[in-house]
């Protein structure tokens, strides 16, 4: 039965493959954020996130079954320390906004990602955007307004966080993208989970506060939907395109909206989903012109010169 399943498995293209690993990733961070959101009333958002990687290495002792040093091996431990570093500074921002604002509201406003992706590009890496992607841009944006509303609702703490998380997020996820390309998920997991903790550890001393066992066990939930969800999600870049990863973002907003009304009895409001949807077809465009470009670049190097 096992090998039936894995030869079907081999037999499905990349990036079905690749869809499937990110949907069911998408699943796990979505009980990620449920088991966080308790011990986020009460800790420091430095405390949840030295909590959250240090509990959740427990989950990483598989990863050393075929040697204690192999998953640590890296041609590019500078870009995991730079990884690792951005990934901290938005795990801060985003335990701050998560117990200020509905699931929906911050997995929609992570939709921007794209967005400051071609912003970066263009304004870092000296990258020609095009009209059309600008639009884009403007469009998401405008999605992100409709959510959070300003003049017509109050613009809170963790709209602001949520919104500020994103970048560093995306940047990261680029940064793991690039590192998927000659390093393992296992290896790529292990390094940001040691940056994280170490570079939270003083910071997260300085505001300790004693954990509840109910905290204690949380924490070792979230390690559990954490790690895993990393490990899936970075196998799934692994085997398949980026542009064809996208649209299953979307599902993210279906998990995160269901276990924030049934455990929590959040109920977002309509501008939350038409904006999001705005963010999303965006976000959607953008990735898709990203795909043409590439082509274009490939088809351009591949033409043999005159």
């Amino acid at each position: 039965m096992i090998d039936a399943l894995k030869q079907r498995w081999a037999g499905l293209s990349g990036n079905l493959r690749g869809i499937i690993l990110v949907a069911i990733s998408g699943v796990l961070f979505a009980g990620l954020n449920v088991a966080t959101w308790f011990p986020s009333r009460d800790l420091n958002s430095y405390q949840m996130a030295f909590c959250r990687y240090l509990f959740g290495a427990v989950f990483l002792v598989h990863i050393f079954r075929h040697g204690l040093l192999a998953p640590f091996r890296t041609g590019r431990l500078g870009l995991h320390a730079v990884r690792g570093t951005l990934h901290m500074g938005g795990m801060q921002l985003w335990f701050i906004a998560l117990p200020l604002v509905t699931l929906a509201d911050l997995t929609a406003l992570g939709f921007t990602g794209p967005i400051f992706v071609t912003l970066g590009a263009a304004l870092f890496l000296g990258e020609d955007v095009r009209l059309r992607r600008w639009a884009a841009v403007i469009v998401g944006f405008l999605g992100a307004m409709i959510i959070i509303r300003p003049g017509f609702a109050e613009i809170g703490l963790g709209a602001l966080a949520a919104l500020a998380c994103t970048p560093l997020f995306s940047a990261s996820n680029l940064m793991a993208k690039s590192l998927a390309r000659t390093d393992s998920a296992n290896t790529i997991v292990l390094w940001q989970s040691i940056f994280i903790v170490v570079l939270s550890a003083p910071f997260a001393w300085y505001v300790w506060q004693p954990l509840s066992l109910a905290n204690i066990g949380w924490f070792l939930v979230a390690g559990f939907f954490g790690t895993f969800g990393h490990i899936i999600m970075q196998r799934g870049y692994q085997v398949a395109e980026i542009s064809a990863l996208q649209p299953i973002g979307f599902l993210s907003l279906i998990w995160n909206t269901l276990f924030g009304f049934w455990l929590f009895g959040q109920s977002p409001s309509v501008w939350t989903y038409v904006g999001a949807a705005v963010i999303f077809a965006s976000a959607l465009y953008i990735s898709h012109r990203e795909a043409v470009r590439r082509a274009q670049i490939r088809s351009a190097d591949a033409r043999p010169d005159p």
